[in-house]
């Protein structure tokens, strides 16, 4: 997870990419064995008062850039977030527990889901998933039922949310969707798909290449060439790519949607707006060759060495790491800039130069110029303000360079206005606070902290004396939260927004952020999934809790 607040200046490649988190799914029998990692957000480096503010280390992570007209043409149908994860093909309502040697099926409200009992089971890819009693192989559906009947084929695999079956009695072999329907039969077949995907598969025989997304549907068949190299395949969010035999297939692989097709040297997908409205490619031979999908468009980007989405899906490139390239709405470099810089668009930003001046910029024109080693605070521009240092004090500033608030100085501005509109100050060295986007103080007036860190679910405010304090997205401390030795950030839940603070060696609140409450205090290390957390209690056995705090199932050992 991201924190928004500028550091020093970084001193190689900043990471710009924000990733898009997909959901943990339930364990099979594999992963059980296998927890998946949960990660904690690195705390920020105190940077020492005085110290040069530049871009927080994906810079281009926290520019709002760009682009000044949305498109409006998105490769998705309407109807729906398409960047939800609860629209991604590996979520699932259901998942799988495993106890004394047995899956069983349950949802996200806690409830046991049919009443069947399986030596093997796998996650769910668009609601389908291999399943295994004792000696007979079949597939299962979310609710519960068998979408292929354990016993029909003698053999069957899955790969990329589809099946390849074989016949117990003839041998031949089909390719099959998640519901038993036959997409592909014959003598030889073989099936495959991403390694980093289960959204789509590739099936070859002797004569064809045919790729299908999970539902069955024929994204694009291609005749065998013996002199050619095996198909590649590249995934990322849903998205996916084939090259084969010199040719490019880019499609939407929730969809089956094509979104570009092109002869020539192999592009993978490089990035993936967090919106899925754009996908960027990189040529896999060529480091400053790449093309962009938007809109229906295939657009060619070659005037920079990289390229990369903000967090507010515009994209910017760069060449080395000082400089911005600012592309225009053909997506064309305009202008290059010093890569510390407030940008709200290519023609409006406040910049940095190199004799320690700072120049705010209106419609393409220096409006306002800072001297007297000046320094700008660089961030996601959320709320159309400035944070400019001269002579040792910060002051907000309009797009018209104007003062903002009746000019009320800071001796620091830590965060610039960030995705909760507000920002992080100070008036006096080390006690910070929050201001809303109209300049005023909020939260608990009557406490500074020594840091305040900005996440997408709230804060975490740092006391003098070591200690934290969760807030939430409106500055406030979250009822019921306490004083904590450590605060960690989870991103496996779907619904919620789930952060832990540790009270001492092994206990800990976990707190649902987007509802403002503790969930379940003073528990044991936990491990987070999808639509479940689990514990351990004072018998050492696993307690598995839905994300309203109901304990739904404990563990016979």
């Amino acid at each position: 997870m991201a924190e928004e607040k500028p550091t020093k200046k970084p001193d190689k490649k900043p990471e710009v990419k924000e990733k898009v988190e997909k959901p943990a799914e339930a364990p099979a029998k594999e992963v059980t064995e296998k927890k998946e990692e949960v990660k904690t957000a690195t705390k920020p480096v105190e940077r020492k008062k005085k110290s040069k503010k530049g871009l927080i280390f994906g810079l281009i992570f926290g520019i709002l850039a760009v682009v000044a007209v949305v498109l409006l043409v998105i490769f998705l149908p309407k109807g729906g977030d398409p960047s939800d994860p609860k629209n991604a093909l590996s979520y699932s309502p259901a998942f799988a527990i495993q106890d004394n040697g047995k899956y069983t099926l349950w949802n996200k409200e806690g409830e046991r889901v049919g009443e069947d009992e399986y030596d093997y089971i796998t996650s769910f890819i668009a609601g389908y998933a291999y399943a295994r009693k004792d000696t007979q192989v079949g597939v299962v559906k979310d609710n519960g039922s068998a979408s292929i009947e354990f016993g029909r084929y003698g053999e069957l695999t899955q790969r990329g949310g589809l099946y390849l079956a074989k016949d117990g009695n003839t041998k031949k072999n089909y390719v099959l969707t998640g519901d038993g329907r036959v997409l592909l039969e014959g003598d030889s077949i073989s099936l495959r798909s991403s390694y980093s995907s289960s959204a789509f598969a590739l099936a070859e025989t002797s004569e064809k290449v045919i790729l299908f997304n999970h539902d069955g549907k024929t994204i694009v068949e291609m005749e065998v060439s013996e002199d050619a190299a095996s198909a590649k395949l590249d995934s990322s969010n849903d998205f996916g790519a084939v090259f084969y035999n010199g040719r490019n297939v880019v499609f939407d692989a929730r969809t089956g949607n094509v979104l570009a097709d092109f002869e020539g040297v192999r592009y993978t997908i490089d990035e993936v707006s967090n919106d899925r409205s754009k996908v960027l490619l990189k040529n896999s031979e060529e480091s400053k060759d790449f093309k962009l999908l938007a809109g229906g468009r295939v657009i060619d980007l070659n005037e920079t060495k990289y390229y990369t989405f903000t967090v507010l899906n515009d994209i910017v490139g760069y060449d080395n790491y000082n400089e911005i390239a600012l592309l225009n709405n053909e997506y064309k470099v305009v202008r290059k800039v010093n890569a510390y810089v407030i940008l709200k668009d290519y023609n409006n930003f406040a910049a940095e130069t190199d004799d320690n001046k700072v120049e705010i910029y209106r419609n393409g024109e220096v409006i306002k110029t800072f001297e007297d080693d000046a320094e700008s605070l660089s961030g996601v521009m959320y709320e159309d303000y400035y944070a400019i240092s001269n002579n040792g004090k910060f002051k907000f500033y309009t797009l018209d360079g104007n003062e903002a608030f009746g000019g009320k100085e800071f001796e620091d501005i830590d965060t610039l206005f960030d995705r909760h509109h507000h920002a992080v100050v100070a008036e006096k060295e080390s006690e910070y606070y929050l201001i809303d986007a109209a300049g005023n103080r909020i939260g608990d007036e009557e406490t500074s902290y020594r840091r305040i860190y900005s996440y997408k679910g709230g804060y975490e405010a740092r006391t003098k004396d070591g200690k934290y304090y969760i807030l939430g997205k409106d500055g406030k401390t979250i009822e019921g939260a306490k004083e904590y030795s450590v605060v960690s950030y989870r991103s496996n839940p779907v619904d919620h927004n789930i952060w832990t603070g540790k009270n001492d060696n092994s206990d800990y609140d976990v707190i649902d952020m987007d509802n403002g409450k503790v969930i379940l205090a003073n528990v044991n290390t936990q491990s987070f999934y999808a639509n479940y957390f689990t514990t351990k209690n004072e018998d050492g056995k696993t307690e598995y809790y839905t994300y309203e705090g109901k304990l739904f199932f404990t563990a016979t050992k």
